[in-house]
């Protein structure tokens, strides 16, 4: 499997709002929302200079502007950069937005070095680059000033084994052991029917620790989307549940357990 950028591109165009409503119907679970806006509390000031890179339709975008930070946003995709524009608008935040760029995480050489105080890669940018995430990295850690931090978010290898079980048995049960195995050993999900939307890479915590320590100091993670999937009405429960996997998924051994694995990197002064 190789990275093909025009592939991810026309994907996320044809998929639209899917990707704003994915908290909201139960693809993700809710909580895992509320730990990455978390992070973004912790580690974003007021005034701050921000790259939300894979910024989609704003979920994000809309929480740095919220928080004062000047954001410049960055997507592989022309269609959710224009549903990013109407959604931040449609919160009366858009003058917190310095630019709106079409842009590859594998380069942002549009940027010149240092150029922001913290960089944001939430989501699938890291994962659908494959191979290529060291290079990624890298350019992440070239555009923020020293200092400053990189946050980002990959999809987690043990989460998807563990909240998708019945799927993964069933296609065992379709296509025999030593395919899945394969998937297990390598992490390397493909986009056949029933596998994955994107070819992607699935993380282990200790790889994706491995890979940020290349270029600099973690000084937080977190497991999201750590607790099941769970179809909650009253609000106690909901917020019962954002508080409890808030309070649960920094746990060291819980680092690979979510659908996602997040991660803070300090750059070296």
């Amino acid at each position: 499997m190789r990275y093909d950028p025009t592939h991810v591109a026309s994907f996320y165009d044809a998929y639209g709002d899917q990707e704003w409503t994915r908290f909201d119907d139960g693809r993700t679970p809710r909580p895992s929302l509320e730990v990455h806006l978390e992070h973004l509390r912790r580690f974003v000031k007021p005034g701050d200079h921000v790259l939300d890179i894979g910024a989609g339709p704003g979920r994000f975008s809309i929480e740095l502007a919220r928080l004062g930070a000047a954001v410049t946003v960055a997507d592989i995709s022309p269609g959710q950069l224009a549903l990013n524009e109407a959604r931040v608008a449609a919160e009366g935040l858009e003058h917190r937005v310095v630019e709106r760029a079409v842009a590859d995480v594998l380069d942002l050489a549009q940027w010149e070095d240092g150029t922001f105080d913290v960089t944001v890669c939430f989501g699938g940018p890291l994962s659908y680059i494959l191979d290529d995430a060291e290079t990624a990295v890298a350019e992440l850690v070239r555009v923020t000033k020293p200092g400053g931090h990189v946050l980002v978010s990959v999809m987690s290898l043990v989460g998807a084994a563990t909240h998708f079980l019945s799927i993964l048995l069933d296609l065992v049960r379709r296509d025999g052991a030593p395919k899945n195995d394969e998937i297990i050993r390598t992490g390397l999900l493909s986009d056949e029917p029933d596998y994955g939307h994107l070819p992607m890479k699935l993380y282990r915590w200790s790889e994706l620790e491995a890979l940020l320590t290349l270029h600099g100091t973690i000084v937080a993670a977190s497991a999201a989307g750590l607790l099941p999937s769970a179809e909650v009405d009253e609000p106690e429960l909901a917020e019962f549940l954002v508080r409890t996997e808030l309070a649960l998924a920094d746990e060291p051994g819980a680092l690979s357990a979510g659908q996602h694995i997040l991660a803070v990197l300090r750059k070296e002064p």
